[in-house]
């Protein structure tokens, strides 16, 4: 079936890793644990761990439920992994979603009120130096001087691209770093420092662009790499995510010595355009079956038996979808949280185009009767009890978003009879992109690249979501303020927003773009400045003598 399955299930028994961060044992919970020894006996055990590598973007621990987690800053296991993280602190503050649980830590979110004790930001950041604490324990058990200790040098050649994409997987976590919390410490597989001491800026930056530079020839090429794992295309992504991001990551528009940065994403979005095609139906890349996406750069695998865990689409399907919706989005009533729901802002980006974009299709509960099931398939947004949201604990209020389901891009359910965990794959970077991307970066001052093709592009995204042309832009419409209303439109729910407000004269905290329930007021407000990225959590400072809070916390 899916080989990379097989790796991830095979590999929760791990030897214990230790980070150099906070003394953070990354210890087996399995009681039958395997030593370094028998784990690397073969070469499939280097395998098994790469898929645990692979794993810690959706599974929280050793078995994916929610008392065995990895990293303990959660006291519930099930939310502490890291795509359940990422999304929150992406999506939460930015009208996008509100959370209706009231957990510790969530209100504060989404208010813009959070703290360095916030156990969210501290449970992200935890999970980003436990991927970092996998990683190089990866590298260190499979160097050559290991493998000739082994007595495995002939594996040298054979693992050096499984070594290339746990790298690419650390520097994806340096570059979640640098935009989350704007300075992070550099442990890599050889570093000893038991209390390391953070950089950020230029120095972070260009450390990440030189780790993926050294790798880029080692991988596979783009769209080629085995389903679940990354390839030449996944580096090219994070590149020009880097570059396009440079002066918020930053302060400096070409941060890295030789690069104009604007024209490095012209010429990264040109060579993901050139390997991924851009799906024709839109439901393709969000429903049951979409590992075939031709427009998804790297799916992070969902299946109902093999991969079961509470983060990445599950939590996006399930803490979206009440018991009125489960039989419809297609999954158990138990697995229907009732939790996240969203602000008219979603719906707003919508009205003031022409109608038929399939990414916005609306209905009313109303409409249908109060069933559910009287939905169309088609629908991704639903209004309950009305667009405004007098009260943010209430899930019914504003829009219910349904662009993920548990369901086949016809309609049609899965054959598997499993329905609370969902079989939805999660896609974690998307070609669309690359076409939006390219059209920013020329917009804003790449000399490469052309006007023409960033228009082009930008309509063949719009032409994709009304199923024709009718809805094209023209030269005189395209500009930032429609791309930033562009990209809410085609991304919201997929964790982009709060990174490209920040990256849109930081709209993310100003006073002048609002959306409901901004600052925790019901017309908005702007937030403090410094909170364009979050604090360092107060256990890190307690435990670490070098590590400092960025300013205003």
């Amino acid at each position: 079936m899916k080989k990379i399955f097989k790796y991830i299930l095979a590999s929760f028994a791990l030897m214990s890793i230790t980070s150099c961060v906070n003394d953070l044992e990354v210890t087996p919970i399995d009681p039958n644990i395997t030593f370094e020894s028998q784990v690397f006996e073969s070469e499939e055990g280097y395998y098994q761990v790469l898929g645990k590598i692979y794993a810690g973007y959706h599974v929280a621990g050793q078995k994916g439920n929610d008392n065995e987690s990895d990293v303990s800053t959660i006291p519930d296991g099930g939310q502490s992994s890291y795509l359940r993280n990422y999304w929150n602190l992406q999506t939460l503050p930015t009208g996008e979603a509100l959370n209706a649980w009231n957990d510790n830590g969530l209100v504060p979110l989404q208010n813009g009120a959070w703290s360095a004790d916030n156990q969210y930001v501290a449970g992200m950041f935890y999970r980003l130096y436990y991927m970092i604490a996998l990683t190089n324990e990866f590298l260190r058990q499979s160097s050559d001087s290991k493998l000739d200790e082994r007595g495995q040098g002939g594996l040298k050649e054979t693992l050096k691209q499984a070594r290339a994409e746990a790298r690419l997987v650390r520097a994806i976590t340096y570059y979640h770093g640098i935009d989350l919390y704007g300075q992070m410490s550099v442990i890599t597989e050889g570093s000893a420092d038991q209390y390391p001491t953070a950089i950020k800026g230029k120095e972070l930056f260009t450390w990440i662009i030189n780790e993926l530079n050294e790798i880029e020839s080692l991988l596979p090429e783009a769209g080629q790499a085995e389903y679940g794992r990354m390839d030449k295309g996944t580096l090219w992504m994070v590149k020009a995510k880097m570059f396009l991001n440079a002066r918020p990551f930053t302060g400096e528009d070409n941060p890295y010595d030789g690069v104009t940065s604007m024209n490095e994403v012209i010429t990264l979005t040109e060579q993901l355009i050139a390997a991924y095609p851009l799906d024709s139906n839109l439901l393709d890349v969000f429903s049951v079956g979409n590992e075939t996406a031709t427009g998804i750069i790297h799916k992070v695998p969902l299946d109902p038996v093999r991969t079961q865990g509470f983060s990445a689409t599950q939590y996006v399907i399930s803490a979206g979808t009440s018991s009125t919706y489960n039989d419809w989005v297609g999954v158990a009533q138990n697995a229907a949280w009732g939790g996240n729901h969203a602000t008219r802002s979603i719906y707003d980006k919508f009205t003031g185009r022409p109608s038929g974009d399939k990414r916005g299709a609306t209905q009313s509960l109303g409409d249908v009767g109060g069933n559910a099931n009287n939905l169309d398939f088609s629908t991704l947004l639903v209004i309950n009890a009305g667009l405004e949201v007098d009260d943010p604990l209430n899930y019914t209020q504003g829009l219910n978003v349904f662009k993920f389901k548990n369901r086949k891009s016809d309609g049609s359910f899965p054959d598997i009879a499993e329905k609370y965990f969902v079989d939805t794959d999660w896609p974690l970077f998307r070609i669309a992109d690359a076409y939006l991307m390219y059209a920013e970066a020329k917009l804003r001052g790449a000399s490469n690249g052309t006007d023409a093709q960033a228009l082009t592009y930008v309509n063949a995204v719009i032409a994709r979501a009304y199923g024709n042309t009718s809805a094209n832009i023209t030269s005189a419409d395209l500009n930032l303020d429609f791309l930033l209303e562009e990209r809410g439109r085609e991304f919201y729910w997929e964790g982009y927003r709060r990174q490209d407000l920040n990256r849109f004269n930081n709209s993310f905290t100003s006073p002048t773009y609002l959306w409901p329930w901004k600052g925790g007021v019901q017309g908005g407000r702007g937030l403090d400045s410094y909170r364009v990225i979050y604090p360092i959590p107060t256990q890190e400072l307690a435990a670490n003598p070098n590590a400092k809070q960025n300013t205003g916390y």
